[in-house]
């Protein structure tokens, strides 16, 4: 998965403004979600 900065510009870019603060939270949960995920999976290989 790409870091989160360049998941945050990316975003921005395809929406053509600046990310809400909610937004940008959410982005870092999704993150967060997919490293947690695949931690686990490493574990469970």
């Amino acid at each position: 998965m790409k870091s989160f900065l360049q998941l945050c510009r990316d975003t921005e870019k395809k929406l053509g403004r600046k990310l809400l603060e909610q937004e940008v939270e959410f982005l870092q949960w999704v993150s967060e979600r997919y490293i947690e995920e695949e931690r686990k999976k490493k574990c469970i290989s």
